[in-house]
């Protein structure tokens, strides 16, 4: 198989990019910090691989750069994108999840911006579906698209129950609005706090054919 990689961009922090990330990672072995050990338990991979999935664990919720600044440690942004493209080319498919929003500070005058442009990936778009949430997929589209990353698709996880009929003219409007299609909304979980009964119920909510064809032209 030919080596994949996607990135997973977010509309803002807490949108559950981490979550959509596992899913997408669990649907793609059954097709074919905290965050790591997640998307690790989601995709199956082994604690021996963790320098792959999370290069650099820094504690604290900031951006990556004021913790990296906190914790003195030196993020080595062009080793970071070698790294990122080396384990993309090494397995049949990898997604790699930005931290908060697009613009998001990273290291220096680098931000997730910069750092998705230069790995030069397919982008999914996490969006959640509550009031405001047109104006920033509209906005984290644009912006992608000026700074030349390809937003394929869009996928709504609503954290917050938010209306249906409010729901559903967001969902919508952001694809009349970005001209991306929303691939997928995946409501609340509302089941037991066990990652395998979470992960197989989200994917009822996701056409992985839809998915992987709209992406990844598969």
């Amino acid at each position: 198989m030919k080596q994949l990689g996607i990135s997973i961009i977010g509309t803002d922090t807490d949108v559950g990019k981490t979550f959509v990330t596992g899913l997408l990672g669990a649907m793609a072995v059954d097709d074919g910090s905290k965050d790591a050990t997640h998307l690790m338990r989601s995709a199956g991979i082994p604690e021996s691989r963790r320098h792959e999935v999370n290069p650099y664990a820094i504690a604290g919720d900031f951006s990556p750069r004021l913790a990296a600044e906190l914790a003195g440690i030196e993020i080595d942004y062009d080793g970071l994108v070698e790294h990122t493209l080396d384990v993309v080319s090494r397995y049949d498919i990898t997604f790699v999840e930005g931290a908060g929003g697009i613009t998001t500070p990273l290291y220096g005058d680098k931000t997730f911006t910069d750092f998705m442009k230069d790995i030069k990936l397919p982008a999914i778009v996490v969006a959640d579906g509550r009031l405001g949430s047109i104006n920033r997929a509209v906005l984290t589209c644009e912006y992608a698209k000026l700074h030349g990353i390809e937003v394929k698709a869009i996928i709504v996880n609503d954290t917050t129950a938010v209306d249906l009929f409010l729901l559903k003219t967001n969902v919508a409007d952001m694809k009349r609005y970005t001209g991306v299609p929303v691939v997928a909304v995946v409501p609340p979980y509302q089941g037991p706090d066990i990652q395998k009964v979470q992960l197989g119920w989200a994917r009822s909510f996701i056409d992985s054919k839809e998915l992987w064809n709209t992406v990844l032209g598969l």
